[in-house]
């Protein structure tokens, strides 16, 4: 090609492209007013009031700036939502509590659809023993509507965590022990699918579907309704918040290996940062729960208080609904957050001779957190029983750093991310992710920030084929692919 030739060429292209871009243009303004006409919610755009809470996140290193947030009112909203989205090839995101440590609740440029602003609800059917919560609401208004009725589902252990999120990811909480996980306790979802279909699934209709929300995550449409089961539940309950010399952590680590009633629930860590305590001096925690009263979990803690506690802060008769408020402050809205999960015994996680990650001034809290259940409870959904893909050894571990300096990203992150790989060297899991390849140290779904870009076969397992069928048969274009994004199988 010559050179005018050339030039003549890339005027066309550069002049074809502007028509483009031009058209583009035009195009969100109609269909954004057409979209603004049918909304009984409200869609808002950069600059808009509103945006910035619609846009907010738990971890603010979660924060993106989409293009279009809209606040959805019911399901018909959310229809129109997905239909503008797809309309204009703009990425989806669904955000039901904004507390994903990976940002999928988030996109850049996109429509996020949120959930929390209207769609926040939660009512109890006493007679039933049934919790219908909406897609937005928080486990704080789940846990009072439910023990209004002396009711509580398996929830999580920070109640302004997003129910969405957690209900669709798996799901642990203080009552795992006697009444399993949370997707053990789902019993109904509604869903808007791609198509703009809105379909209810539980064991009797879309079972498939019903399976594969179970675990598989926001993959399949936008949760708008959750039904849970609810169980009878005192309305108090015995927690403990001991400290030991880090010297004790073998001590311990040998004490509760053996140990748990379905009652029972316990959390420990090592940090080197924590209000109250010496900064960079590591510290071992724990966080013992009894469901019952102060002299009988006294009683079952009776090893806990002989290994020799140097302090302790007894919560004697807590209100239940208290309980998940106690990691609140820990883990309130705002500043920087990575973490790790670990699959893992919690022996893995035992610090070696370098100790945890390293301290550094600016960061606000620093360590490893185990949670350790009754194991029974936790294995409820086994492999094939739900798409939940990990079958759960009855610890959930993570190592993390909570910080405010964006400065501090690349450290934080290469620090958490060596010491989570050393562990996972030490705790191969018990099944392949394809041919000849292994998997190692895939943790609890709902911990990694990397979820957008990890591979859901290392996460799923050997669920990871069915959930690609039902993925084909609900999402067959991949339009929900924020969070661990299965790819459907090929075929009609």
């Amino acid at each position: 090609m010559s050179p005018i030739a050339y030039k003549l060429w890339s005027v066309r292209c550069s002049l074809v492209a502007f028509q483009k871009m031009a058209f583009s243009a035009q195009q969100p303004s109609t269909a954004l007013t057409k979209l603004k006409e049918t909304l009984s919610g409200e869609v808002v755009c950069p600059g808009d009031e509103g945006y910035d809470y619609g846009i907010a996140r738990w971890s603010d290193n979660c924060v993106k700036q989409a293009g279009y947030v809209v606040f959805p009112k019911n399901n018909e909203d959310v229809v129109q939502a997905v239909k503008f989205a797809r309309g204009q090839s703009l990425e989806l995101a669904i955000y039901g509590g904004g507390h994903s440590y990976s940002g999928s609740s988030s996109t850049q440029g996109g429509v996020v659809i949120h959930l929390g602003k209207y769609i926040n609800y939660a009512r109890c059917d006493p007679e039933k023993c049934l919790l219908y919560v909406g897609g937005g609401a928080t486990w704080e208004i789940v846990e009072k509507v439910g023990m209004e009725h002396g009711l509580a589902t398996v929830a999580g252990n920070v109640n302004h965590t997003g129910v969405g999120g957690l209900a669709l990811g798996g799901g642990y909480g203080w009552l795992t022990g006697r009444h399993g996980m949370t997707v053990d306790n789902t019993v109904q979802f509604t869903v808007v699918l791609a198509s703009g279909e809105v379909v209810t699934a539980n064991e009797a209709e879309n079972p498939d579907l019903f399976w594969g929300c179970r675990g598989g995550g926001s993959n399949f449409g936008v949760v708008t309704e959750f039904v849970f089961k609810a169980h009878p539940q005192r309305p108090t309950v015995f927690v403990t918040l001991l400290i030991y010399a880090i010297d004790k952590l073998e001590s311990l680590l040998n004490t509760i290996e053996d140990w748990y009633g379905p009652d029972e629930g316990l959390h420990w860590g090592c940090m080197r940062v924590f209000p109250g305590m010496e900064p960079g001096k590591l510290t071992l925690i724990v966080m013992y729960f009894y469901n019952g009263d102060a002299v009988e979990g006294r009683k079952a803690a009776k090893k806990l208080y002989d290994i020799g506690p140097i302090a302790e802060k007894a919560m004697e008769d807590l209100p239940f609904v208290k309980l998940n408020t106690l990691n609140n402050e820990m883990a309130a809205h705002g500043g920087r957050k990575y973490v790790k999960g670990l699959k893992t015994r919690f022996r893995s996680v035992v610090p070696g001779p370098g100790g945890i990650v390293q301290f550094h001034p600016g960061v606000v809290y620093l360590g490893v957190w185990v949670g350790f259940l009754a194991q029974a409870g936790v294995v409820g959904v086994s492999f094939g029983g739900a798409g939940f893909g990990w079958g759960g050894t009855g610890t959930e571990g993570i190592i993390f750093q909570f910080y405010t300096d964006p400065a501090l990203d690349d450290s934080v992150q290469s620090q958490v991310r060596a010491w989570a790989q050393t562990v996972s060297e030490k705790t191969p899991v018990a099944f392949k992710a394809g041919k000849g390849s292994e998997s190692y140290g895939v943790g609890y779904a709902n911990f990694d920030p990397d979820a957008a870009a990890s591979d859901p076969a290392r996460v799923f397992g050997p669920n990871y084929n069915r959930l690609r069928e039902v993925k084909r048969k609900y999402d067959p274009e991949n339009v929900w692919n924020r969070w661990y994004p299965i790819e459907p199988t090929e075929g009609v």
